[in-house]
Parts: C-alpha cells; structure tokens; sequence
C-alpha cells in the first residue's frame, strides 16, 4: 500500500536526468525558504518517468503552488507534467525557474510565474504571495542577491544522496569571460561564496560520509589564493592509508558518475587551461593519481574562431600547462572541445582535435554548439549560416561550412570517441590505428573508425562491451596492416590492463595465450 504523503501547500520537483545526479538548485531554494520550509515538500524524478506518476505523485501532497525547475534536459517532460496538472487541477498555481528559463522574456509552458535567474530570494517571496490570494507578476527578476546572504544547501542532501549520487558544490557563482556559446558571458561580475561558512559545510558533508564533490564553478582556478584554500582544506582531510599515503580512487570515471565509491575523495574542477602558476601546480601535486579531476575548457584552439566568440586563445600556455598537469601531477585531464563554432569546418575542428590529443589530456570531450535560450552566439546565425535544433538539446544542424550529413558524422564521432577512447579500455589498440593511419592524424583515423562503425551497426549508443572488442578487432584487421592476430593481442593487452569485464571477450578468447 502507498505511503500517505504529507499534506503541504507547496511542492518543489525537478525531473533529473539520471539517478546519479542530484538537483542542486532545488535544494538552495529548499534551504531558503524559512518560515514555508515547513510548509514545502521536495520531490525529485527522472525524465524517463511516466508523467502521469509523477503527477500523482505531486498531488498526493494536496498543493496549492507546484514549483518546477527547468533544464536543458527536461524541458519536455517537464511540459508534459504541468499540462496534466493544468488538466486534473486547474486552480493549482504553477511557478518555473532554472536555467533553461533564465533569460524568458514572456509566461513559457502554461506557468503562472516565471523566476528568472537566481531563485533563493525572490521564490520563497513569491510562494508567499501566492499563498495569499495576491496578484504576482507573470515574470519575476531574482536577481543576483549577495553570496553571504544566502543560505547553504548541503545539509539538505539526504544520507541516500551522499551514499550513492554525485554531490554538487559551488564555491562561486559568475564567469569573468565573455564566451558568446555560453549564458555565464552575461553575467556582470563574479560572487565567491565567504569560505568562513562554506568550509564549515563542506566539513559536515565529509563527516556524514561524503567523498564525491563535483564544483559547478565556471572558472574555479580564477582566483589562486581561494583555490589554494579549498585544496588545502580537502588535503587535511584526505582519507589516508595505515603509512599515512593519500588512498586515490579506484577510477575517475565510475566515481564521478555515482557507480562506485571507496574510502577515498574525488574532487572535480572546471578550470581554465591558461591560469596555472607554480604554487597551484604544486598544491595538485600533492593528491593521488586520480584523486583530483581537471575539466579544462579549451573548446577552440584557432584564435581567429576564438576571437569570433569573444573567447581569448592562447594555444602555447594550453600546451604548457596541460604538459605540466600531466607530468607533476595526478589529476585527471578532462578537455572539452566544440564541434560547429561559427566559421570553423570540418578540417579545422580536425587539426584543433590533433593539437589537443597531443597534448596528452585522459579525455577530450567533444560538445556539440548549442544555442541556449539567451546566448550571445545568436548574433553568429545570419553571417555564419548557423542552423540550430529548435528543440532541446538546440544543437547545431549545419553551417555555412558544415553541411547537415557531415555535422551528423561529426556528432557520432563525438559519441564514439566518449564510447571507445574516452572509457580508457583501448589505449593500446587505439593508439595502433591512429599510428597506421597514412595521415598519421588521430582525428582522421576515429573519423573513418565512426564512418565504418556506424555503416555496420547503425547506431551510436547501446553497444556493449563485448561488441565495443569484436567491431575494434573487425575493424583493425579490414583497415590497417597488423592483420586479426596481431590486433588481437593489443586488444587483449587493453582488456587485462583496464578490462571492466570478468572474463575475457568472446571475440579475443581465440587469440589468447595458451595456459
């Protein structure tokens, strides 16, 4: 039988995109609600669910004011929820906020009110006056209110969260640049959080068992002194081993995305690539391989694309300081870079991809422009021929220099890099067929790779991993001069060196050394 859920006035949901992730906004709101905090239940759902479930599941609470927070990811399913409630229960009053509604210049979805930008202030006053029968205009500014004014959400993840999700933290809000693909260049300045109520915080999160912080920072190497701090206080209480070593995590990935945990940390930065001076080189040096994720935003290394955006390139200090990340320390180099930018083709995302893998980052990610309601990227469209989804995810379908076929090459070639090079399973072997490619360039030889896998499977998810080894092994033998023997057995040196799997791959297990 079904839990009889409390009877509350107000109800704050989100539709998550996974499990693992955890809705930050949601619970600053949660923990700025004073006096209502009472009054208010919280309940998170994933996008897959059916809507009419999660309908029931917010009316079960009897509300007066269903609040929902909107994203990039659940635009639409979130629409389909407000839909039906408008349907079953048309008096209820229903209030938006969240990044995809930043910047709304008009009522979106059916809702009532509209809280544009920061929430924690103005929502709390608006559920107030909606409460009590008073008229609330159908878009409200939350503005940027004071960091110190704010209270902080950690105490309101739940021991489920800290045991099994990714826990989000933030030491700032803002961007100092001024990059026109992203809705952070609009902000006017950059607000850091006092660390003499944050530390505090983050003490308590790592005494009921937390070890995962993921930081939403835009640029959390802007500042060196506060970045300095905040690694000072995770050094103090790194877990440590009987010999008093730093323990490091047993593989990034699977931490990061809340698959697996262990008794040590695991700290992911957004950082800059040009901003790294000795002192902070010498601060990451002091966790374990691992330990310490950088996702360092490249996204071009053309200076005349970069200038285009508003976005400064400074291709040698990337090149350096990636060399240093990767030689004195061990943190894990994540690299983003965009497919699409205005102006910039095919060949030259290509040569920016083969400049970038040789500077040795774990991972290259690459993203697909996006027009985010409120870019300054826009501007670009009439002079770059820049065609966009018009639907979430609002990526780019074609440019003046990319047509649609090739940006859809493009994209599973992002997909297909992240499946096979990104996982870090095919170190060896790929490195194989980049090296008997005749151009010798890595970003021609997985573009062929993605043409080919595609041809044969017409997919770009949904390929496990033992079919991930038989087309890897197909393909090294159809395409380059190794031969099925010789590809095998770098296939195998792959799987008993980072193999996830118990038992070695069908497709390998006629190749392997005999006992």
């Amino acid at each position: 039988m079904q839990a009889v859920a409390p009877q509350v006035p107000i109800v704050l949901g989100v539709l998550n995109a996974r499990y693992s992730h955890t809705a930050l906004g949601v619970r600053y709101l949660q923990a700025n609600m004073g006096e209502l905090g009472a009054h208010l239940a919280v309940e998170e759902f994933l996008i897959q669910d059916d809507p009419q479930r999660v309908v029931e599941r917010i009316l079960a609470h009897g509300p007066r004011v269903v609040a929902l927070s909107m994203s990039i990811w659940n635009v639409a399913p979130t629409a389909r929820v407000i839909a039906l409630l408008k349907r079953v229960d048309p008096s209820l009053r229903i209030v938006l906020g969240g990044p995809e509604l930043r910047f709304a210049e008009a009522p979106l979805y059916g809702a009532d009110v509209i809280v544009r930008g920061e929430g924690e202030i103005a929502f709390p006053q608006v559920c107030a006056r909606l409460l009590a029968g008073d008229d609330v205009p159908a878009l409200v500014d939350g503005g940027l209110p004071s960091l110190a004014r704010i209270n902080l959400p950690y105490d309101h993840y739940t021991d489920e969260d800290i045991r099994q999700r990714i826990v989000y933290v933030e030491a700032s809000r803002g961007c100092p640049f001024r990059c026109e693909f992203c809705l952070s260049s609009r902000d006017r300045e950059v607000r850091t959080f006092p660390l003499e109520t944050l530390l505090p915080a983050f003490d308590r999160l790592i005494q009921r068992g937390c070890r995962c912080f993921k930081f939403i920072d835009r640029t959390f190497n802007l500042e060196p002194d506060t970045c300095r701090r905040l690694l000072d206080f995770f050094h103090a209480r790194w877990p440590r081993d009987a010999a008093g070593q730093l323990i490091g995590p047993t593989h990034s990935r699977q931490v990061e995305q809340g698959a697996e945990r262990n008794a040590s940390f695991f700290l992911h930065f957004e950082v800059v690539p040009d901003r790294f001076d000795p002192e902070l080189l010498a601060s990451l040096a002091r966790f374990p391989a691992g330990g310490v994720q950088l996702e360092v935003g490249v996204q071009t290394l053309d200076p005349a694309v970069g200038e285009r955006i508003s976005r400064r390139v400074d291709a040698d200090a990337t090149r350096r300081n990636l060399g240093l990340l990767r030689e004195g320390t061990g943190a894990h180099v994540h690299a983003d870079l965009i497919v699409g930018l205005p102006g910039e083709d095919a060949a030259g995302f290509g040569r920016g991809f083969d400049a970038l893998r040789a500077m040795g980052p774990h991972e290259i990610q690459v993203g697909i422009l996006k027009l985010l309601p409120g870019a300054p990227i826009a501007r670009h469209i009439d002079a770059h021929g820049l065609v966009f989804n018009p639907e979430p995810p609002y990526d780019i379908l074609q440019s003046a220099c990319i047509d649609f076929p090739r940006m859809q090459e493009l994209k599973r070639f992002a997909r297909y890099y992240d499946i096979f090079a990104n996982s870090g399973r095919f170190t060896t072997a790929l490195a194989a067929l980049v090296a008997q490619h005749p151009s010798g360039s890595a970003f021609a030889a997985f573009d062929g790779f993605a043409a080919w896998l595609f041809a044969r499977t017409g997919q770009d998810h949904g390929i496990s991993q033992q079919r991930q080894y038989a087309f890897l092994l197909d393909y090294l033998t159809e395409v380059t001069a190794l031969g099925r023997e010789a590809s095998a057995r770098l296939l195998i040196a792959d799987f008993l060196d980072k193999g996830i799997l118990r038992y070695l791959p069908e497709s390998l297990r006629p190749f392997a050394p005999k006992p």
